[in-house]
């Protein structure tokens, strides 16, 4: 099987355990289960996952599983709408194929070298309604293949429009 949707079925953390040995599995589409805490052990257990779809599920925390060394083949990561607030400041030194990510709604707090391991792969970064401890600048700026951000309502940081070349 190489691609599953089971998006809006009640699914909660005890039944992730049942998608693990899906190792082909390309795409996942786990949004609106809304009792889905973490996706950590997903990302750490299907290497050839592409797409992961994890909208509103109830992901409190992400990066917080030693990953396994093979590199990841992640190209969407999709974790918006969750009561994030909990990611580790290496989440996303593994996803090394990321183009697009979204966070909205999450409380962040980027180092300057959060997405440096993305700096040439990701494309699509979204930010919105997230509310951030630091400015998020630093992190940003690094990002040469960065074609859309979004960042509506962003609370917690002054904004500022720079143009990096």
């Amino acid at each position: 099987m190489r691609e599953l949707s089971i998006r809006s079925s009640h699914l909660s953390d005890e039944h992730v355990s049942a998608l693990l040995p899906l190792t082909r599995l390309r795409r996942l589409n786990i949004a609106h289960n809304n009792k889905i805490t973490s996706v950590d052990r997903l990302l750490n257990a299907l290497p050839s996952l592409e797409t992961l779809d994890a909208r509103s599920d109830g992901v409190l925390a992400l990066g917080r599983l030693t990953y396994r060394v093979f590199p990841s083949r992640l190209k969407v990561l999709n974790v918006a709408d969750n009561p994030l607030t909990d990611v580790a400041s290496d989440a996303f030194v593994r996803l090394t194929a990321l183009e697009e990510l979204r966070l909205d709604g999450a409380r962040l707090s980027l180092a300057n070298d959060t997405f440096a391991v993305q700096r040439n792969t990701l494309r699509t970064l979204s930010l919105s309604h997230c509310n951030f401890t630091q400015a998020p600048w630093p992190a940003i700026a690094c990002l040469g293949a960065l074609q859309t951000l979004y960042l509506n309502k962003v609370g917690s940081v002054r904004l500022e429009i720079r143009v990096f070349p």
